[in-house]
């Protein structure tokens, strides 16, 4: 045994040298966990809680056949929920050394560090770490998963993270953790729901944001960027400027007789179905958020003026967005097609906002993009509470009352929103239930892993009412009132944002200049030939 161990551990060292400083060098015995048996073939086998982990016959041949199908080697990613004393995974190493396949990964996922090293005491796991793509999420939190999974950068483009992975999933090596795994299943499964939304839509909408996206391309050389105002909340004095986000839900109201008071000690950030609310009110937002390609996106601002404010965007944006009178417009990283093209042919990063669904998941990475370590929300309700869907006199309810006619109520709009997804009851923060559905709940989820994912950055929300979501605090709206003003410190980190000139060298305006003059169709059907259908 220690002659297996000392080999295995050296090629782990070896491999994971700072992970092995962490985990200590001593071998686990492994009756600890299992009942060691010799199978028919003479190769160990063992089970653990009466569930047996491999054939009492052949476990070598078990894994073999388990490994052989085509599927298997057809993703970027093979992944093992726990494996048991290891045949499954050693085997599926040494057909990836074999078939010299250097573009798959191998993610193991294992709770407990013991079980782990107590199987290297009994197989040879060496071919395992010669592999030039592994990944051992191994005594990591169930939250912490996730993102070693979601590695791409390519959202929305074709396959990515869990969506283009094979997973070996099981029954008996997962049961000694079973809370633990079945947290990951639910993750996972919400990642992959969310990964299936977004090629929907991208199906759906893909035209529009190709004919938007080639219609601003000139935008590029007019506004500023996102990335201008990157920890720049973290001033020099050492102290942190804390956000405020502010969305449409009907907890809204209760925060708007706030908002002034607010604006002297946080940095405001409204997302765009919410600011005709907070003009209503005489407030001007310091940010304003729309980042949905949509024209309907566009009409919450349509007529609304804030020359005060800053409008953050995309460049796939309905175009009349561009011409919102507002103080500056930044442009963030462009999650969709020919965005990211032109990004990557000028060498542009504008700043990543990434995606989460709505547009308030870009509005929370936005005040972390800046350093934010505090960021309380208003109107983020997740949910329906007193059965309403957004805040009285937001542009959304507005809209009901547009549409409205002799035969159709706005109650009837109101009536298909909520119960158009799936309506279910949630809870909120004083534990009593809230009527929320499938869309805002995989908000929710967003949220959740995002903040287990930032445990330094802590969120708020100044209403109780909306659907309880992990990792956010619910606090009265005093609390806000209770920090320092920014009155001073706060023209400093706007003016990062509105004094900044073209973001562009006079390379890239060349470049961005024949790209608008005559746009390389065939180079961007050879980057991505399944989007022939939108060109």
């Amino acid at each position: 045994m220690n002659s297996i161990w000392n080999k295995n551990f050296t090629a782990f060292k070896n491999r994971f040298p700072q992970l092995a400083q962490i985990t200590g060098s001593q071998p686990v015995a492994p009756e600890k966990f299992w009942l060691l048996e010799r199978a028919k073939n003479g190769m160990i086998s063992a089970s653990e809680g009466g569930v047996r982990l491999h054939s009492a016959y052949n476990p070598e041949r078990e894994a073999q056949s388990a490994l052989n199908r085509d599927e298997v080697f057809s993703k970027s990613k093979i992944v093992f929920y726990g494996f048991g004393l290891g045949y499954h995974v050693t085997e599926c190493a040494k057909l990836l050394l074999q078939k010299a396949e250097k573009n798959i990964q191998l993610v193991l996922i294992e709770p407990d560090i013991e079980h782990f090293f107590a199987s290297m005491t009994l197989l040879d796991w060496t071919p395992v770490f010669e592999l030039e793509k592994l990944v051992l999420a191994v005594g990591a939190p169930a939250e912490a998963v996730l993102p070693l999974l979601e590695d791409s950068k390519q959202v929305n483009i074709g396959e990515t993270g869990v969506s283009d992975a094979v997973f070996f999933d099981i029954p008996a090596f997962t049961f000694h953790a079973a809370s633990y795994f079945d947290a990951i299943r639910s993750i996972v499964k919400r990642n992959q729901r969310k990964n299936e939304i977004n090629a929907a839509t991208l199906r759906k909408f893909g035209k529009l944001w190709c004919r938007n996206s080639l219609n601003n391309l000139t935008e590029y050389g007019k506004c500023g960027n996102v990335s201008c105002l990157e920890n720049k909340a973290c001033q020099t004095d050492g102290r942190i400027l804390p956000f405020l986000i502010i969305g449409a839900g009907p907890s809204l109201e209760n925060v708007l007789p706030y908002l002034k008071e607010f604006q002297d000690r946080c940095i405001t950030v409204c997302v765009e179905t919410s600011l005709r609310a907070l003009l209503r009110v005489g407030v001007q937002p310091d940010f304003v958020i729309l980042t949905d390609p949509q024209f309907w996106a566009y009409k919450h601002i349509a007529g609304l003026s804030a020359p005060q404010s800053i409008l953050i965007t995309e460049v796939s944006a309905y175009p009349a967005v561009f011409r919102f009178n507002c103080r500056r417009v930044l442009i963030c990283s462009s999650q969709f097609p020919i965005g990211s093209f032109v990004q990557k042919k000028l060498g542009l990063a504008p700043g990543d906002l990434g995606t989460g669904g709505s547009v308030a998941s870009s509005a929370w990475n936005f005040a972390r993009l800046c350093g934010a370590r505090e960021i309380f929300t208003a109107g983020l309700d997740f949910a329906f509470p007193g059965k309403q869907t957004h805040i009285k006199g937001s542009s959304a309810e507005q809209s009901y009352h547009m549409l409205a006619s002799r035969l159709i109520s706005p109650e009837k709009f109101t009536a298909a929103s909520l119960y158009s997804a799936n309506a279910v009851a949630g809870t909120d923060y004083t534990g009593l239930p809230v009527l929320t559905d499938s869309r805002m709940k995989m908000f929710a989820w967003w949220f959740e892993a995002r903040l287990a994912a930032c445990p330094e950055t802590k969120t708020f929300t100044l209403d109780p009412r909306g659907l309880s979501v992990p990792g956010i605090v619910a606090v009265a709206p005093e609390a806000i009132l209770q920090l320092p003003r920014i009155n001073s410190r706060k023209p400093q980190f706007l003016a990062a944002a509105t004094s900044a000139s073209s973001p562009l060298t006079p390379a890239q305006l060349s470049e961005l200049e024949k790209l608008t003059a005559a746009f390389p169709r065939e180079a961007f059907l050879t980057e991505y030939p399944f989007l022939q259908e939108y060109l």
